[in-house]
């Protein structure tokens, strides 16, 4: 598998906005304080657990992955 070079991994994270791709495909985001948070696509939650910092442009997810 080849590997995207870090340069073009830097411009992505700085050209696409990750609140506007979730939203895009259709998950709603709740605004918390600064940060943004939904249920967790990646395992049964049933409480918003994926938390969304636009700032850094990361996210992570609170819950346990099963």
């Amino acid at each position: 598998m080849t590997r995207l070079s870090d340069q073009l991994i830097d411009r992505i994270k700085q050209e696409v906005s990750l609140v506007n791709l979730v939203e895009a495909k259709g998950f709603t985001l709740k605004p918390h304080g600064s940060d943004y948070v939904m249920c967790c696509p990646f395992h049964d939650d049933d409480t918003a657990s994926l938390v969304i910092t636009p700032s850094k442009n990361l996210w992570h997810c609170m819950g346990a992955f099963q």
